[in-house]
């Protein structure tokens, strides 16, 4: 990247380029203004450095001038003066002279946001992006260290000017907050609800300087989604980051409604829909079998009066039927008696909304709902270590699979994997180590995979994968990136102890190696104690006769 150096005295554009080059980027000085506009013009650089003293006219002016020529990129004000701490525009004003480390790890931090900004740029433009505003440099450090594996791009900032500026070119998919480093509790009060209102809200983890309650509970006044007291530890920060970056997918909901009134219905429709909503209106209630098994919806809302089959008894239909006993009910009634609000309950309801309807109300508890099924639902599906599907959850999506690759005549691979000497692990650094091993891992599968492919922790150290329609030898390659990844790893214990792990592998095939999911892992389990028996670190297909196949130019070499 290239930085353009606008100043007249020789002596002090000498020290302000040998300060600069230091960042590793080109640094080009001009001394006339008729040079500055026709360098501007080139399009060639990323950042313009004036120091205020140089410019004839007032720096607001001039700033405008720059702008006036086409150039949209941070101007950086060097000045003797007071000035704004909360620009509204890509100016930022810093305070000269200043130490030259000071200089330099501003101008570094700003062009490192420049070039995060611009996707063209950046190879890893596709992942999800965690904004740092911090002043914690071992934290940073560590955070920039684990950033590819932890599968985000990663820009930390300690000034506020410098985040003002970045967020006018582009907006992070997670922010990590030290409240410490803002000017103060009213700028971050505002930040974080800016970052609430923006579509799609953007997730917050604030620092809290205690672990508390009382710390906790500011931070959420604040607005903060998440909170994690300093000192912290970087694989707890990891794992919180990745909730963070989870996609929000509350308000895409499934929702059939049933209401004998056509008007009440368009009125769901019309609340409901805009948020993103799939809403399903049924007027009658002969019909809602039917209906509810054609679009599975995840949430129903009824009505409690209507004629022939009412509410309540619809309700009390879904409760004693396993396929649907835990679908989220919410009816609407025009009365709050206390009995029939008992009736309602004892019949299943979840929540109840009284007529006439009162839109945030109705969204509100749609959305709370909505989040505490699929929270209890992801406790009965997921590993809580390692944040993978677990047995019970994988079998099932794999039995699905299964089904579709008999169908539609494809193939299913399947994939056993065992983490090489992890007993040795647990005994030689402690549990706490290996469990930082067990997430690493999970993390670096799922990263290095398809977002279709299935991937479970099945016990232990132990791994399952299902990957869907692709050949063993693809699907060999694959899991050799995920073994490249993982051996090049390193991971730190107490006393400055340091240590890499690796995998061993099977692969079998559907229908190849069998046709039932039993079967499949079988076959890969087999080829697994091969892969251990020939030496670990390596991934064998199933009832191979010859020596286990390695990884070829993908699997890295000892």
């Amino acid at each position: 990247m290239a930085i353009l150096l606008y100043h007249d005295d020789v002596a002090t554009a000498a020290t302000l380029v040998s300060i600069l080059t230091a960042a590793d980027h080109r640094v080009d000085v001009v001394a006339r203004s008729e040079d500055l506009w026709e360098l501007l013009a080139s399009c060639r650089y990323h950042l313009l450095i004036v120091e205020e003293s140089h410019v004839g006219t007032a720096i607001d002016i001039f700033c405008q001038q720059v702008r006036d020529r086409g150039f949209q990129e941070p101007i950086l004000i060097l000045t003797r003066k007071d000035r704004p701490t909360r620009p509204e525009t890509q100016v930022i004003y810093y305070p000269y002279p200043c130490s030259p480390q000071a200089l330099l790890e501003t101008v570094r931090q700003l062009l490192s946001a420049i070039a995060t900004s611009k996707p063209e740029n950046n190879s890893d433009a596709g992942l999800p992006l965690v904004l740092h505003i911090d002043n914690d440099t071992e934290l940073i450090h560590a955070l920039e260290e684990h950033s590819a594996d932890g599968g985000f791009r990663y820009v930390a900032m300690d000034s506020w000017p410098l985040v003002t500026t970045f967020l006018e070119a582009c907006w992070p998919n997670a922010v990590i907050l030290n409240p410490e480093v803002m000017p103060d509790e009213v700028t971050t009060r505002e930040f974080l609800q800016q970052l609430r209102q923006h579509r799609p809200p953007i997730p917050a983890l604030v620092f809290t300087a205690h672990d508390t309650w009382r710390d906790r509970l500011a931070a959420i006044r604040l607005g903060s989604r998440m909170t994690l007291s300093k000192p912290v530890d970087v694989e707890r920060l990891l794992r919180s980051l990745e909730q963070l970056l989870q996609p929000q997918e509350i308000t895409s909901a499934s929702i059939l409604t049933v209401d004998d009134d056509a008007v009440t219905l368009a009125i769901l429709k019309r609340l409901l829909e805009p948020w993103g909503m799939s809403v399903t209106a049924l007027q009658d209630p002969n019909q809602f079998w039917d209906v509810l098994e054609a679009t599975n919806p995840e949430l129903v809302i009824l009505d409690v009066q209507m004629p022939g089959i009412n509410g309540l008894e619809l309700c009390q239909v879904v409760r004693n039927d396993p396929r649907w006993n835990q679908l989220p009910i919410l009816f609407l009634t025009a009365t709050t008696d206390p009995a029939l609000v008992t009736q309602l309950f004892a019949a299943g309801a979840d929540d109840f909304v009284n007529k006439p309807i009162v839109g945030p109300e109705l969204i509100t508890r749609i959305i709370n709902r909505l989040e505490r099924t699929r929270l209890l639902k992801r406790l009965a599906e997921v590993d809580p270590l390692t944040g993978l599907s677990n047995r019970r959850k994988a079998t099932a999506e794999i039995e699905r699979f299964l089904t579709l690759a008999g169908r539609q005549d494809r193939t299913l691979c399947i994939a056993v994997l065992d983490l090489d000497h992890f007993k040795r692990i647990n005994d030689t650094y402690g549990h706490d180590i290996g469990d930082q091993v067990l997430v690493t891992a999970a993390r670096m599968l799922r990263q290095s995979l398809r977002m279709e492919d299935v991937v479970a922790r099945w016990g232990g150290e132990e791994f399952l994968i299902a990957l869907y329609d692709i050949s063993l030898d693809v699907a060999q390659y694959r899991l050799a990136v995920c073994l490249q990844r993982l051996r090049h790893h390193t991971f730190h214990a107490p006393n400055h102890q340091s240590f890499k792990v690796s995998f061993s592998a099977g692969l079998s095939q559907f229908p190849t190696h069998g046709q039932t999911l039993l079967e499949l892992v079988k076959m890969a389990d087999d080829a697994l104690y091969a892969a251990k028996a020939a030496g670990r670190s390596q991934i064998v297909i199933a009832t191979q006769e010859a020596a286990p196949a390695l990884a070829n130019a993908a699997s890295p070499k000892e």
